[in-house]
């Protein structure tokens, strides 16, 4: 018998659980140490209590079901009871409750298991939340990249059941396949490592696609291999939405800038009519003259002396001054051209300007791009300061050059909105240079400069310092959410009274964003 109540004792001891034996009139036989963190009583007080005495928050639902137990012989197994705690008040446990009789006809008895499953019932809650509940999608993966459990919101934004894709490769379900079918190797998947934000592009069971940005965090289960849980939001509308703002920006600078690029078309366009008014005038001297020339030629003037003939051409030739028309009609068609190809070259500027962004990046030569961008803008600066280019040999940068377009117009009036008040031109210097795998890119100017007190805020929204209907507060803004959407930077160095400079850093290869 010692030896059956030490093997009891040794198994109260490990079971993590409250373990009691009651009699066939619900008293307490012989209670583990578990139970005395559930009643909150020594395990030797309870010999002898009822069930009510002993679990009075438990009783109302304990004690019928033990008395079934009791009369049916029929084990009952996993019941859950939601009741207060007896060693903390005013807190709400949840309980497991495993009855079984004992064996044996003269063992009324019955073998009664508490367990304490509170925090697994939070963590499932928890759990069913995440899986559920949670707007974003999230999917999990083991070491091999097979799936082990997808959300609600997953499921609905790829269009695939759970049941459809446990087991499967995610890669080869959800990515976008490369251009031609192929799937993109799963070596190159920007999903392997852990990452606070990658932009991607999933596909749909249907084959249709949609941007989303993606965390990835490390998983690991047991002894297994390292898995990966992944979440995602689809932005495919936020960045529609980026874009057109974005292009609704440029249209508002061109709005800014349209009075001076009228003036610099109407310039040339003055001209090249003038000169078109001159030679249409050269042209009616020029055919009066042949007209001369045919009547001196002309055989039904008889015996009219050759020297009076060559007098009548002479004569018509002074008339039309035949000298300064020599001189001047190159001139003319010279300057005239240059007027239509300065014309041609402000419409390939704003229409270069304008260029309205695709999702995809594509590669683009940011010497030209600044070019063009200081040809649109060239009113706004050439009364204020002189530009000077020091433009380095690039490769071409894998970028969306209508933002960085915006971004290079953006610093360019800021720098010139830089020298008002100044008493004399200023100088902004424009750079490249190639440092690595980034081309870095700076714009300098020798204005005001701008002081250090609000140097942490310029590139805050909204925040300017231009008086009113002058500015915004977008544009720095704008510039560093380009710069980060490139996974590139920019920093700002400024002495007041002295000069500004932004560098800007872009990788030539872009940021790797499918």
């Amino acid at each position: 018998m010692a030896d059956v109540s030490a093997l009891l004792e040794t198994i109260e001891a490990a079971v993590p659980a409250g373990v009691a034996f009651v009699d066939e009139r619900l008293r307490f036989v012989r209670a583990g140490a578990g139970f005395a963190a559930v009643t909150g009583r020594p395990a030797a007080e309870l010999a002898g209590l009822t069930v009510p005495e002993a679990l009075p928050s438990l009783a109302d639902r304990l004690e019928p079901l033990l008395s079934q137990v009791l009369a049916t012989r029929t084990p009952v197994v996993g019941e859950r009871f939601d009741a207060p705690d007896a060693t903390e008040p005013g807190r709400v446990r949840t309980w497991r409750v495993d009855c079984r009789p004992l064996p044996g006809d003269g063992s009324p008895g019955l073998c009664l298991v508490l367990t304490d499953i509170t925090a697994h019932t939070v963590a499932t809650a928890f759990r069913t939340a995440f899986m559920q509940d949670m707007p974003e999608g999230l999917y999990t993966v083991d070491g091999e990249g097979r799936l082990t459990s997808l959300n609600r919101a997953a499921s609905e934004m790829l269009g695939w059941s759970q049941e459809d894709l446990l087991g499967r490769q995610v890669h080869a379900a959800v990515h976008l396949p490369a251009p031609g079918g192929t799937p993109v190797p799963e070596q190159d998947c920007p999903l392997r490592d852990p990452a606070a934000a990658v932009d991607a592009v999933f596909a749909r069971k249907d084959g249709s696609t949609f941007q989303v940005v993606c965390s990835v965090a490390p998983l690991r289960v047991g002894a297994g291999s390292q898995g990966r849980l992944v979440t995602f939001r689809d932005v495919t509308e936020t960045r529609r939405a980026q874009l057109a703002a974005h292009h609704d920006q440029k249209l508002e600078s061109l709005g800014r800038l349209s009075a001076g690029l009228a003036h610099e078309i109407n310039t040339p366009i003055q001209f090249v009519g003038d000169n078109t008014r001159f030679l249409a005038d050269a042209y009616q001297d020029i055919a009066q003259l042949l007209m001369v020339y045919r009547e001196c030629m002309a055989p039904d003037l008889g015996e009219v002396a050759w020297d009076e003939r060559t007098a009548r051409a002479r004569a018509a030739e002074d008339k039309a001054d035949v000298e300064y028309l020599i001189a001047e009609i190159p001139v003319a068609v010279k300057q005239t051209l240059e007027g239509v190809e300065r014309v041609a070259s402000l419409v390939r500027a704003m229409k270069s300007f304008s260029y309205k962004d695709t999702a995809e990046q594509s590669y683009a030569d940011l010497n030209e791009a600044i070019r063009t961008t200081l040809t649109v803008a060239r009113n706004e600066v050439k009364y204020v300061a002189d530009v000077e280019l020091d433009l380095a040999e690039l490769p071409e940068v894998l970028c969306h050059r209508g933002d960085l377009n915006q971004v290079f117009l953006n610093l360019l009036v800021n720098a010139a909105d830089a020298m008002e008040g100044r008493g004399e031109r200023g100088r902004i210097t424009i750079g490249t240079r190639l440092d690595g795998p980034d081309v870095v890119i700076t714009f300098a100017d020798d204005g005001s400069g701008i002081p250090e007190h609000i140097r942490q805020s310029i590139f805050d929204p909204f925040f300017t310092t231009k008086g009113v209907g002058k500015g915004t507060g977008q544009g720095l803004a704008l510039a560093r959410a380009v710069l980060d959407r490139h996974g590139g930077s920019i920093d700002v160095q400024s002495v007041p009274g002295e000069g500004t400079t932004f560098t800007l850093r872009l990788p030539v290869d872009g940021r790797q964003d499918s």
